[in-house]
């Protein structure tokens, strides 16, 4: 056991401290694993794959480990410390479809509006300030994706393996007394069955989540994916470039191409030179950094001075005389102001050329002196947030690739440091409810899922913030992901650990 600290040989307080230590560190590593999934997603090769099956199968790493160390230990005492896996599992799995999946709502809803019945996505404020109950209950509410019925059916059809084991279990106690060989042996065939129908749901389900990715279909997770690519933006941990140079780069017919600017000149105002899947994804990412810069005065349009700022916080090494040629490009009524449908061509123009390594050159020399003789020079004095250094100066390529290391380290650390504390948790567990006088079951029940699931918790709560359908739906499928692991990985090793260990439950 590491660390190697008896519970029983501690006091109260001790306990507590153990529970306390051990407890952090469970919900470190948790957020290690949380955090190096959302990198992974960052990176476009891989993000369907993460996204589908290697996000799903780490979320269930802290209660799979704490139910795995659980069914471990000596036989005679197995039976007391499965109830501390057991406890945590359903507790992980009731705590994420109640508490969390409540507050989401109360977090993410709107005014609705009395008339028309409308939900007040589009209006600002969202919600306004209300002391009345009658208001709160019956004249706000949210709206979700189809992702989240989908989701609610796959939670419920992925529990029913409870029942394959609970049912014969409850028929077969009446039968034999507590503690007896045979009850382990009756419940060795359904125990057995249970298991291979959990193994079946784990694996059509990450075959399901993966389909639905290659195909585009997989709502919540592209929502996802953005909203992660949108944060590494905004935080400064990716240059524009390298956050949406890859993806671009796959849309071969477009990138690839010799267009440039001067088509965008001849289309008409409601036609876009990009594909449909590239403007949707600069549409939504672009969106709210755009707003932000859009400040003096906020009238939907970016000058000179507001775009400039815009590239240099993102981190696109854009000179002022290449701000002023894009101006040139792509202000197309020529009133120094750039719309956000401009800037979304734009930006897209910049990431081609400076994830093709020819920015420079692909701007229009010419261009450039006519423009600089009718426009004012500038200089800015506002601080910049700071890259990490480790990304800072690289390639988009290159930092792509900083991003691969720093996820793997973060997931091998985190998954290391579970699987070294959780044995020791769940001695702390059976020492509490000893001492406690409390089954450990219930014990696990409430302690367990609240330290493993709290970087979920935490990050559902930083979507439904949002007011948006969109992050809403982000932030109620991944409670959803949550519940479907545990019904699928976690309870197959407890089949598991009944069927091979000859427990009785």
């Amino acid at each position: 056991m590491i660390p190697s600290i008896d519970p029983a040989d501690t006091g109260n307080s001790g306990l507590i401290w153990l529970l306390l230590s051990y407890g952090y560190v469970l919900f470190v590593s948790a957020n290690l694993i949380s955090k190096g999934l959302d990198l992974l997603l960052l990176v476009p090769s891989l993000a369907g794959l993460v996204g589908s099956c290697v996000l799903p199968l780490f979320t269930a790493i802290p209660d799979g480990a704490i139910m795995l160390f659980s069914g471990l230990g000596p036989i005679d005492e197995d039976k007391d410390t499965l109830s501390v896996g057991v406890g945590a599992l359903a507790g992980s799995t009731i705590l994420v479809l109640t508490l969390p999946w409540a507050a989401s709502i109360v977090a993410g809803r709107v005014d609705i509006n009395r008339t028309t019945g409308e939900l007040g996505y589009k209006i600002f404020p969202k919600l306004s300030k209300t002391k009345k109950w009658s208001k709160v209950l019956f004249h706000t509410g949210v709206e979700v994706n189809k992702a989240v019925r989908i989701g609610g059916k796959v939670t419920l059809l992925t529990a029913l393996p409870y029942l394959l084991i609970q049912l014969p279990a409850t028929y077969l106690t009446s039968d034999y007394h507590e503690g007896d060989d045979a009850l382990g042996d009756g419940e060795s065939f359904w125990s057995l069955f249970a298991l291979l129908a959990s193994l079946a749901g784990f694996f059509g389900y990450l075959t399901y989540q993966l389909r639905r990715s290659q195909s585009g279909m997989n709502v919540a997770m592209n929502l996802r994916r953005e909203s992660v690519t949108q944060k590494a933006v905004v935080d400064g941990m990716l240059s524009l470039s390298a956050a949406l140079g890859q993806f671009m780069l796959e849309s071969d017919n477009w990138i690839n191409s010799e267009s440039n600017h001067e088509e965008y000149k001849e289309m008409s105002g409601t036609t876009s030179t990009l594909p449909t899947e590239v403007y949707n994804k600069l549409l939504y990412i672009l969106n709210p950094i755009f707003l932000k810069y859009d400040s003096d005065p906020k009238d939907g349009m970016l000058n000179q001075r507001e775009m400039h700022y815009l590239f240099r916080d993102m981190h696109e090494e854009i000179s002022e005389t290449e701000i002023n040629t894009l101006f040139h490009q792509f202000d197309m009524d020529r009133d120094g102001r750039i719309s956000f449908d401009e800037f979304i061509h734009a930006t897209a123009y910049v990431i081609k050329k400076s994830y093709n390594k020819d920015i420079v050159n692909s701007l229009s020399l010419q261009s450039i002196e006519n423009w600089k003789t009718s426009s004012h020079s500038f200089s800015f004095e506002e601080e910049v947030e700071e890259m990490p250094k480790d990304l800072a100066n690289k390639r988009p390529e290159m930092q792509q690739t900083v991003i691969k290391v720093r996820a793997v380290a973060m997931l091998l650390m985190g998954t290391t440091l579970i699987l070294l504390f959780s044995e020791p948790l769940v001695a702390v567990m059976e020492e509490i409810a000893e001492r406690s006088k409390i089954p450990s079951f219930y014990v696990s029940f409430v302690i367990v899922p609240v330290i493993s699931n709290a970087p979920e918790i935490i990050s559902t709560q930083f979507y439904a913030r949002k007011k948006t359908r969109k992050s809403l739906t982000i932030a109620l499928s991944a409670l959803q992901g949550s519940a479907v692991m545990n019904n699928t990985v976690c309870l197959s090793i407890f089949m598991g650990l009944v069927h091979f260990r000859g427990l009785a439950w």
